[in-house]
């Protein structure tokens, strides 16, 4: 389908040169990892279709080390869990989670009281609790 007149690495990627690619830049340069799967599924990739390195090698484009996914899933692979923390409901006891950076902060400001909901929290203080400043 497209034919790879020779690569360029730049930066951490590899850059095939293919003048006639209709997303090549201004000297016929194309991701090269692309090219290389746009051959082997015999189509133009998505915009929003990304080509992933399994082995995290950039420069590594043999086509059994790469597949095609969505930007949210390659999104999930690279993102990082967010650490959450399991609190108990100051009002009815439910267990519920948040993240635990907001939890770390809330306590820093004097907080001890979490609420699973905004519903809980009214009804606590409208036992007649005095809101903690």
């Amino acid at each position: 389908m497209w034919k790879i007149l020779g690569t360029v690495i730049s930066g951490e990627y590899k850059l095939a040169i293919v003048p006639n690619h209709p997303n090549a830049r201004k000297h016929g340069y194309v991701l090269e990892h692309r090219v290389v799967m746009e051959n082997e599924i015999g189509r133009v990739l998505d915009i929003d279709e990304i080509v992933h390195h399994k082995n995290g090698n950039k420069i590594d484009n043999r086509i059994e080390n790469l597949e095609v996914l969505s930007r949210k899933e390659h999104h999930k692979r690279h993102s990082k869990p967010i650490p959450m923390e399991e609190l108990n409901c100051a009002y009815c006891g439910a267990s519920f989670e948040r993240r635990k950076k907001d939890v770390v902060s809330a306590r820093k400001k004097g907080q001890t009281d979490f609420y699973h909901n905004r519903s809980c929290m009214a009804k606590d203080f409208g036992r007649g609790r005095k809101k903690k400043s």
